[in-house]
């Protein structure tokens, strides 16, 4: 029990250590889009949509539309609504901590089948299915979406979905605050 507890508390420290370099992350340039995730819980984010639209001969995954470039969009975009973006990821929060209470370790360390198995334990909660729904609606919106937006850089969602995307497509991102 007393390694459990240690465990925990190396967890809260980190989870402090790591929100602190996100704050100052956060707080220096604002003007560019940056497409890498820092934060925990970001990369905990990022690796369930990789579980939830995984490699496949059908379809293409969650990495091959360059979903951590559309997420960083997404967390930026103040025309989100701030409650959407805080949302993913407080559920990814949540599911690194459930992670913690049935694995003992971060969910980013967890394989396929400890992933599959939290997953389908989170999703009888609420907040789980949540979580898994809003997730898989934004992999699919990133399937469908400009370029200039992070995803889909080679039209592999409008591929795979036999998709016009319409025209003209947007060629600029309008400036937008990242006061996230």
């Amino acid at each position: 029990m007393k390694d459990a507890t240690l465990s925990r508390r190396l967890f809260i420290g980190g989870s402090l250590a790591i929100g602190a370099s996100a704050f100052v992350f956060l707080s220096k340039d604002k003007k560019e889009i940056d497409v890498t995730l820092f934060a925990k819980d970001k990369q905990v984010l990022l690796h369930a949509a990789y579980h939830l639209f995984p490699q496949s001969k059908l379809s293409p995954s969650a990495a091959d539309l360059h979903i951590s470039s559309y997420l960083a969009f997404v967390l930026k975009d103040e025309r989100i609504l701030k409650e959407n973006r805080d949302y993913l990821l407080k559920g990814a929060y949540w599911l690194e901590e459930s992670s913690f209470e049935q694995f003992e370790k971060s969910f980013l360390n967890l394989n396929a089948e400890e992933k599959e198995d939290l997953l389908q334990d989170v999703v009888t909660y609420q907040w789980g299915e949540n979580f898994v729904f809003t997730t898989l609606t934004y992999i699919f919106e990133a399937m469908v979406s400009a370029p200039i937006y992070g995803s889909n850089r080679q039209g592999e969602g409008w591929k795979w979905l036999n998709h016009n995307p319409g025209f003209p497509l947007p060629t600029t991102v309008k400036e937008i605050s990242y006061d996230v």
